[in-house]
């Protein structure tokens, strides 16, 4: 069997006027979050952490590196949000890497480039698990990747993410499970948006949702 643990990076300051790109740092609640998940991550006894190259993301792995200096990982763009770079080729007017200037068409058409790329990183990192004999990894990735992976378990081969959305909290944790193919069943998806680290801080997001 191979865990994977889908951990989504900590908070981030979304605020409107904010641009949204590969560039957003951690707040200091993020860092206190990212903290906090790489707690768990020690209960795991992971054998490898492979993380997005977006700032964000690398924020919070850091965190997890620092708890877990022996722990070895690898930073790969496999496993980053949509962004710019998922839209080469898109036949529109072009736009900047700021998403909030992004139209639906614009996150369709990003989407389904990410779809590809994820799932291709998520297939080499299975195959590196089964080469090197490893059975629990972490990927610090982002909503849209971790939404993508989570379908793609459940046997949805096509993404619309804009469409129908995993909700997914800061620092949060999801797990998929993958057997042998000759078992049967292929995958598990164990949880889905385990955030419980946090719980004490959710009173600090409230203004979030008053906007």
């Amino acid at each position: 069997m191979q865990d994977i643990y889908l951990l989504r990076h900590a908070h981030v300051d979304y605020a409107p006027g904010t641009p949204i790109n590969a560039d957003n740092p951690l707040t200091p609640l993020g860092h206190e979050m990212a903290r906090r998940l790489a707690e768990r991550c020690a209960d795991w006894d992971l054998q490898r952490l492979y993380a997005s190259t977006m700032r964000r993301a690398q924020e919070t792995a850091a965190h997890i590196s620092a708890r877990l200096p022996d722990l070895s990982r690898r930073d790969t763009p496999a496993f980053a949000e949509t962004s710019i770079i998922d839209l080469s080729g898109y036949p529109g007017a072009t736009v900047t890497e700021d998403l909030n200037g992004w139209q639906d068409d614009h996150f369709a058409f990003a989407n389904e480039h990410m779809w590809t790329r994820v799932l291709q990183g998520l297939e080499d990192v299975r195959a590196e698990m089964e080469r090197e004999g490893l059975k629990r990894v972490a990927i610090v990735s982002h909503g849209g990747p971790i939404n993508a992976m989570i379908r793609h378990a459940l046997g949805q081969e096509v993404v619309r993410l804009r469409t129908c959305w995993i909700e997914l909290d800061w620092s949060t944790t999801s797990c998929l499970r993958f057997a042998p193919k000759e078992t049967g069943i292929q995958a598990w998806v164990r949880w889905v948006n385990d955030a419980r680290h946090i719980d004490d801080l959710r009173h600090l997001l409230a203004q979030e949702w008053d906007t």
